[in-house]
């Protein structure tokens, strides 16, 4: 479902300069592995709205614990696992305690204005959008701009041209 919603929020494309068929192999390897190590071992920094996202991130990690709660549940429900199981439901509640401590204490000690982050749904395009026209700096412009794909910015192509017309 990632990838599909990747897809439909055209935030397939990964943010390096690349085209064509390289492009989308890309894209492809480099989402999928994203997704991969940051469902594994919680890369908070693969938040960003280029990786994984902010809501996709924090969604990926809820649907992590859901999923190995109803896998214990089913576990359970054929009986195989014996005595087992009390010991994996005792695991994995002392595992989620820890995992949720942690997120309380990581939030009570970053940055207020980075909080917003994690909860975001902005797309790569729409943060590469947001960079350049927020920035007044001709170089900070052209660095938000320029090293990224253009499928992130084609939505805003005319006023790019228009502003390296006027500046170069």
């Amino acid at each position: 479902s990632y990838l599909i919603i990747k897809f439909i929020r055209g935030d397939f494309s990964y943010y390096l300069r690349l085209e064509g068929i390289i492009c989308v192999l890309v894209s492809l390897l480099m989402r999928v592995s994203e997704k991969v190590i940051h469902d594994f071992i919680s890369v908070v920094q693969l938040r960003h709205p280029n990786q994984v996202g902010g809501a996709q991130s924090v969604s990926g990690q809820l649907t992590s614990v859901a999923t190995l709660f109803i896998a214990l549940h089913l576990a359970e429900s054929t009986g195989k696992l014996g005595y087992e199981i009390g010991r994996l439901w005792l695991i994995s509640c002392i595992l989620t305690a820890t995992a949720l401590i942690s997120y309380c204490v990581f939030f009570s000690n970053i940055n207020e204005g980075y909080t917003h982050t994690f909860f975001t749904f902005e797309t790569g395009g729409q943060a590469t959008v947001r960079n350049f026209r927020e920035h007044e700096d001709d170089g900070l412009r052209a660095a938000a701009i320029f090293p990224h794909n253009k499928n992130q910015w084609k939505s805003i192509y005319d006023e790019v041209e228009d502003w390296v017309w006027q500046n170069w």
